[in-house]
C-alpha cells in the first residue's frame, strides 16, 4: 500500500463551513462561486460570447453568405469527441434553422486536425473549422484567395498569428474572455448563441444542443472548476437530447446509472472513450455513420442484421452505437497487444529508468503500434510506470527525418506542463494541450532531452507512492457519516479538477463484519460503524481476509451513495487497502506517520 498523507488542505470538523464548500475552495473555487456549483448554476454563471473576438464579425458574416443564392457551407470534423462534437453542434444548428442549405463535411482518415484543402469542394461559399485551424496560416491563405469565407471556432493555443483573412475566433486570443478552458465544442455553442442573439432573438434553439456542448468539454479533459464549463455541463447533461448519444448512454447500463441525467464521470469514462474508439479504430464507413448518427434527428427505418442465426432489428442509432462499441473493443484489443510490446523494450532498453520514459520505433517496428492509437499507448505507459511518457516512430516532418508521435503526462507535482518541459529542453516541435500533445524530435535530441530530464526533474516527483487524502480517521476514532453521506451526495461535480475526495480509515473488523458478494463471490462488504467498504472483483483481498478474519486494516476509499428500495446510504468504495494482525498493527509503519 503507497503512504497516505493528509492534503496540506484537508476538511475540518466543527467549523461553519459545510464540507462540501471546504472541499470545492481548496481546488480553488472562489467562495462567491461555491453555491454554482453546490446548488444549480445561476445564468450569471456563462461565459459572456461577445467577449470573443471576432464572434460577431463571424456571426454576421456567416448570416450574410447564407442570405445569398446558391449558398454552401463545408464544415471540417476534427478527429477527436470534441472535434466531433463541435461540427455536429455546427451542422444540426444550421439544418435546424436552414432547411435547404447545402451542408458538406468532411472526416480525417486517421489521427489528423485541422482542414484538408483537397476535401474541400470547389464551389463551397463558406468554410468552417470548429476545435482546429487557428494555426493553419498556408490552409487558411489559400482558401482565401479562391474566394472562400474561412472562420474558425477553435480553442488551441496560437503560435506567431498572421493575419490571413481568415475569421478567427478562439478563447485563448481572446484577452477579455476568461474561461480559458471552454473547448471547441464551447466555442461553437458560443457562436451558434450569439448567432440566436442576433437573428432569432424571439426563438433561440442555442440550448438544445448543451447536452453536445458539455459532452465536447468533458471529453477534451477541460478544467471544470471554471464557473462557464459547470453551467454548461450541468444543463448539458440534465437532458440528452441527441438520439446517438442517448441511444449509447442506454447501451453503457453497465457503469452508467442514470442515462437520462449523466454524469461527468458517465462521459468521461462511458462515453467519449467510445467515440474516440472508432475515431481512432474503426473504418471510414464506421467514422461516418457514427457521425451521421450525431447529426441525424429523423430516421423511421428498420435496420435487420443476423448473428448466430438470430434476426435482429435495431433504429438508426442503436445500429451506429453498435457499430462504434464494436470499433472500441478491437481498439482495446489492439492497445493492450502493443502495449505488452512496448513495455518489454522499454524496460529491455532501461529507458523506464529515465525521468521521462521516450519510446521510439524505427519504421519496422512502428508497424506494431497503430499511429491512431499512439496517445492512449502513452497514457497506459504513464499509468505503468508511474512517468510522463512520449511514444515516437521514425517519420518525416518538415521535408526532414524526425520520431513523431504523442506525448502524456500524469498528475506529477513536479511537472505540471509536459509540453512546456520539451519545448524548454529543445524539442523540434511540442503543440497541443499541456499534457496531451504531438511531438517531433529530430533523432540527436531524443538522447539530450532524456539526459535533460534526468538532470532538471527530481525522480522523487515520480517515486513518490503517496495517497492524499481528505480526511483521516484515525484508530479509535468514530467514522462521521453525515461527512461521508454528504461528500458522497454531489456525484455531478466529479470531473477534470474537481475529483472525487479520498477518505482514509484505520479500523478494527471481525468475521462478523464480513459478507462475501457476488455470482462469483469476488466482491467484499465490511461493515464498520454503519457504513459499508464494499470492493469488487477482489479475489486477492477476500483470500486475505480470510487468512485474517479479525484484525486491524488501513483503508483508502471514495464515499458514493448506494441507493436501494428508494433508499439512500453512503458506502466507501475501496482504492486501497492494507490488513494487518492485532501483533503486526502495532509496529505498523501507517501507525507511526
Amino acid at each position: 500500500m503507497k503512504q497516505i498523507k493528509l492534503k496540506i488542505n484537508h476538511l475540518q470538523r466543527n467549523t461553519t463551513q459545510s464540507y462540501i464548500e471546504q472541499y470545492l475552495g481548496f481546488l480553488g473555487i472562489a467562495q462567491k462561486d461555491v453555491m454554482s456549483f453546490i446548488n444549480v448554476p445561476k445564468e450569471e454563471d456563462q461565459d459572456n460570447p461577445y467577449t470573443l473576438n471576432n464572434i460577431e464579425v463571424a456571426v454576421k458574416k456567416l448570416h450574410e453568405k447564407l442570405m445569398e443564392p446558391h449558398c454552401s457551407v463545408f464544415v471540417q470534423v476534427d478527429s477527436d469527441t470534441d472535434g466531433f462534437t463541435s461540427a455536429s453542434i455546427f451542422i444540426n444548428y444550421l439544418q435546424e434553422r436552414f432547411p435547404d442549405l447545402e451542408i458538406n463535411y468532411a472526416l480525417h482518415h486517421g489521427k489528423e486536425h485541422g482542414v484538408e484543402l483537397s476535401a474541400v469542394p470547389a464551389g463551397t461559399t463558406v468554410v468552417i473549422i470548429p476545435d482546429a485551424g487557428s494555426n493553419q496560416y498556408e490552409e487558411q491563405e489559400a482558401l482565401v484567395k479562391e474566394g472562400k469565407t474561412v472562420i474558425i471556432l477553435d480553442h488551441h493555443e496560437v503560435t506567431n498569428f498572421r493575419d490571413t483573412g481568415a475569421i478567427v475566433v478562439n478563447n485563448q486570443t481572446s484577452e477579455n474572455f476568461t474561461n480559458k478552458n471552454l473547448s471547441g465544442a464551447g466555442v461553437v455553442y458560443m457562436f451558434i448563441k450569439v448567432f440566436d442573439d442576433l437573428y432569432f432573438p424571439n426563438n433561440p434553439i442555442h440550448r438544445n444542443y448543451l447536452d453536445l456542448a458539455a459532452i465536447g468539454i468533458i471529453a477534451d479533459a477541460m478544467n471544470m472548476t471554471a464557473l462557464g464549463n459547470n453551467y454548461i455541463a450541468y444543463w448539458g447533461l440534465q437532458t440528452v437530447n441527441n438520439k446517438f448519444m442517448y441511444t449509447l448512454a442506454r447501451k453503457q447500463e453497465r457503469g452508467i446509472k442514470n442515462p437520462n441525467k449523466l454524469t461527468k464521470i458517465d462521459v468521461a469514462f462511458y462515453m467519449a472513450p467510445v467515440i474516440n474508439g472508432v475515431i481512432r479504430s474503426g473504418s471510414m464507413e464506421d467514422k461516418e455513420l457514427v457521425f451521421k448518427a450525431l447529426i441525424t434527428q429523423k430516421d423511421d427505418n428498420d435496420y435487420t442484421r443476423v448473428w448466430r442465426g438470430v434476426t435482429y432489428h435495431e433504429n438508426f442509432w442503436e445500429m451506429a452505437v453498435r457499430i462504434a462499441l464494436n470499433a472500441k473493443g478491437r481498439q482495446d484489443a489492439a492497445k493492450k497487444k502493443s502495449f505488452e510490446w512496448l513495455c518489454e523494450k522499454i524496460k529491455k532498453n532501461g529507458w523506464d529508468k529515465d525521468n521521462v520514459i521516450i519510446a521510439t520505433m524505427d519504421e519496422k517496428e512502428s508497424t506494431k503500434v497503430s499511429p491512431n492509437i499512439t496517445g492512449l499507448i502513452a497514457m497506459e505507459l504513464v499509468k505503468e510506470f508511474n512517468k510522463p511518457a512520449l511514444v515516437l516512430r521514425a517519420t518525416e516532418f518538415n521535408g526532414i527525418s524526425v520520431y513523431g508521435g504523442s506525448g502524456r503526462n500524469g498528475n506529477f507535482y513536479g511537472l505540471s506542463d509536459l509540453k512546456s518541459f520539451m519545448s524548454n529542453a529543445g524539442a523540434y516541435y511540442a503543440e497541443g494541450h499541456a499534457n496531451a500533445f504531438g511531438c517531433f524530435l529530430v533523432p540527436e535530441q531524443v538522447q539530450l532531452i532524456r539526459n535533460y530530464a534526468n538532470e532538471h526533474l527530481d525522480a522523487a516527483t515520480f517515486n513518490n507512492t503517496v495517497y492524499e487524502v481528505d480526511y483521516w480517521f484515525h484508530t479509535g476514532e468514530s467514522l462521521d457519516k453525515e461527512m461521508l453521506f454528504e461528500l458522497a451526495s454531489y456525484e455531478d461535480l466529479w470531473g477534470n479538477s474537481i475529483p472525487q475526495p479520498k477518505i482514509a480509515a484505520d479500523v478494527n473488523y471481525k468475521m462478523a463484519d464480513i459478507l462475501i458478494m457476488g455470482k462469483n463471490n469476488d466482491s467484499l462488504k465490511i461493515k464498520i460503524d454503519g457504513v459499508d467498504f464494499v470492493a469488487f472483483k477482489c479475489a486477492d483481498l477476500i483470500q486475505q481476509i480470510k487468512a485474517r478474519p479479525e484484525g486491524h486494516a488501513t483503508i483508502v476509499g471514495r464515499p458514493q451513495l448506494n441507493v436501494w428500495l428508494g433508499k439512500a446510504s453512503v458506502q466507501m468504495v475501496i482504492d486501497d487497502i492494507e490488513i494487518f494482525t492485532p501483533e503486526i498493527k502495532k509496529v505498523s509503519a501507517l501507525d507511526l506517520i
